[in-house]
């Protein structure tokens, strides 16, 4: 069964065992954050999965350079189209640290409406490289913001051994990341 929630409610989920693996997100700036996050949290053990770039996307052809300029405060003017208030509070810091204060105009988590509303030429946003592999509008172009990074956890809770299907949910879920499978997840009959 899959529940898709916010990941502090997953870890919430998580914890009162309504689930046994939450696949949840958290977003790095260098620069602005003292390290990057640690995949623990209250009883909670966790491997990452992706550490990946975060872009800056513009409309295609709206006047911009082919290749939007990594830097947020090129486009302190632009409307911003937001996601969710955890997302949004991202955003917001990353602006507030380049001089600014995001003028939010949309706000969706949808990432197909998200780069639907830039091509339109509705505004600007950011997005996980992940986010732009699983779909890519063709009106859009993209520029790797340098330092912003969104770190992808799979999460249990308690001590090991892990269910066997946790184990296999988990490799599973690294292998299609690009990671190995993790010898230090033993399932109750031994190694995943």
């Amino acid at each position: 069964m899959l529940t898709e929630a916010e990941p502090p409610e997953a870890l919430r989920m998580l914890r009162a065992g309504y689930v046994d693996v939450a696949v949840v997100f958290q977003h790095y700036q260098e620069g602005l954050d003292q390290a990057p996050p640690e995949p623990a949290d209250e009883g909670t053990r966790g491997v990452l999965l992706l550490d990946e770039p975060v872009h800056l996307v513009a409309a295609a052809g709206a006047g911009h350079d082919p290749e939007p300029v990594p830097d947020l405060t090129a486009y302190a003017a632009s409307r911003w189209i937001a996601g969710c208030e955890r997302c949004r509070s991202y955003l917001v810091r990353q602006c507030e640290s380049a001089g600014f204060t995001p003028r939010i105009s949309f706000t969706t988590d949808d990432y197909l409406a998200v780069q639907a509303l830039v091509a339109a030429g509705l505004g600007v946003t950011t997005l996980p490289d992940l986010c732009l592999r699983a779909a890519r509008h063709p009106g859009i172009v993209t520029a790797e913001l340098p330092g912003a990074r969104r770190h992808v956890f799979a999460m249990t809770y308690g001590g090991p051994p892990d269910a066997r299907s946790a184990v296999r949910l988990i490799d599973a879920l690294a292998a299609v990341a690009g990671q190995p499978p993790s010898e230090n997840r033993p399932g109750p009959d031994g190694p995943g």
